[in-house]
């Protein structure tokens, strides 16, 4: 799958090497959650499916006209909750859980009607940062763990894109296909995928 979809993104290429090129800024919300498997973690924590938003902004380049190559580079924060369940028993509580990234997205696209656009492609996940509140709740359980995220993991984004008044606002489904956390802690699996939406607002400067 990720063969062909490089080969038609060469092709995209090529074939638009003399035609529209566009660069712009972009900017938005992401809100996002986070599924479990807590593997023998599970009396330690729980999924909570409860959204968390965070923000994203970064530029954008499009080769093409109807069918177009759209690359970009973003800076998003992402995350979601964690049911924690105390050491010493007792209710769980929502640990909020956050990371910041330099997100990649390479999109395949098609115009319609010279408004509308529908898109979708692979995404490259690089973490900078991650919040140390659920580090520390793996501490309590577990022998030294590093970071409780992978440094970098493989997603997708697919959705819809209008323009409007010289903007363009897209909606976007942005996915995991890979875990963005999967660890193994004193021979216990514990892994997370995250799943959420992101709509932003973008303007062409070139």
């Amino acid at each position: 799958m990720k063969k062909l979809f490089f080969v038609l993104a060469t092709l995209i290429v090529i074939q638009n090497s003399h035609a529209q090129f566009q660069l712009g800024i972009k900017g938005g919300v992401n809100v996002s959650k986070i599924y479990t498997n807590e593997g023998s973690f599970k009396n330690n924590f729980n999924e909570s499916l409860d959204t968390k938003t965070g923000y994203s902004f970064g530029v954008f380049t499009r080769f093409g006209k109807k069918l177009y190559l759209q690359p970009e580079v973003m800076f998003a924060t992402k995350g979601g909750k964690i049911d924690v369940v105390p050491l010493g028993g007792g209710s769980p509580v929502s640990v909020n859980i956050k990371t910041s990234n330099i997100d990649i997205p390479v999109l395949i696209g098609y115009k319609l009607f010279n408004r509308l656009r529908i898109n979708a492609g692979p995404v490259a996940s690089i973490k900078i940062n991650e919040d140390g509140k659920f580090l520390d709740e793996l501490r309590a359980v577990t022998a030294n763990p590093d970071e409780a995220f992978e440094k970098s993991t493989f997603g997708y984004q697919a959705g819809v894109g209008i323009k409007l008044l010289g903007f363009d606002i897209d909606l976007r489904k942005d996915g995991s296909l890979s875990d963005v956390s999967s660890k193994q802690f004193d021979g216990n699996q514990f892994s997370q995928r995250l799943s959420g939406w992101q709509l932003t607002i973008g303007r062409k400067i070139i």
